[in-house]
């Protein structure tokens, strides 16, 4: 969901702005940045994903008192990507959307952290978990990594939207238990699902696009 700047307090305006700073410079330092410097076809890979998810953003489900929903895929770009790419591609797609969408520039902050770098965040502590403690096999990696990852980080993501919205007044608790609450659980399964399902196509038909992804790892002798 996108929050309008309008709705929001200073506080949160200010908070989302100083996070989203720190992290676009953490990203920025930390990137490998090797890995796309000499290679155009992985240059053109993140900037086409990261308009395929501009435009993906660009459509949701709204319901009556105006609150959207829609995927975030920030699973399937982290894999893909790395968190540091996938920040910086969500972050260019973001930026679009603000822009047709007019939500405000002082909204961006916040909605970089919910939309983004949660889901990021999520899944990336679980692919490091899994990678440590679950058996490194395909299944895995796409159930896992693809599906749970996804889901957990989309109601983790949208929970705190929930709580933004309550803290902001923009809608009572009532109203958000009623109209949003609700929704958050029935979200995380076609949010998993399509993550997941890319990302098994992509891993099947492109796995050099998958950052993440090693055949001598998931694959072989299994």
């Amino acid at each position: 969901m996108n929050l309008l700047s309008e709705s929001l307090g200073l506080t949160t305006i200010v908070g989302g702005w100083v996070f989203i700073i720190l992290i676009l410079g953490w990203a920025l330092k930390t990137a490998p940045w090797h890995k796309i410097n000499n290679d155009k076809s992985a240059q053109h890979v993140l900037l086409g994903a990261s308009v395929i998810l501009f435009l993906v953003w660009q459509f949701g489900a709204s319901l009556d008192n105006g609150i959207t929903f829609h995927f975030l895929l920030m699973t399937l770009f982290t894999l893909m990507f790395g968190p540091q790419f996938a920040i910086l591609g969500m972050l260019l797609a973001l930026l679009g959307v603000t822009l047709q969408a007019e939500l405000g520039g002082l909204s961006f902050g916040i909605n970089a952290l919910l939309m983004g770098v949660i889901p990021i965040a999520v899944t990336w502590l679980m692919y490091k978990s899994g990678a440590k403690f679950l058996e490194a096999n395909f299944f895995v990696y796409v159930f896992y990594n693809g599906f749970l990852s996804a889901a957990i980080g989309v109601v983790v993501s949208l929970s705190l939207a929930a709580v933004v919205l309550w803290v902001n007044e923009v809608y009572s608790y009532e109203v958000l238990k009623q109209s949003f609450i609700i929704y958050i659980p029935l979200m995380s399964t076609p949010e998993g699902f399509v993550n997941a399902m890319t990302l098994a196509a992509l891993v099947v038909l492109k796995p050099n696009w998958i950052a993440t992804f090693h055949d001598k790892t998931y694959i072989n002798g299994k």
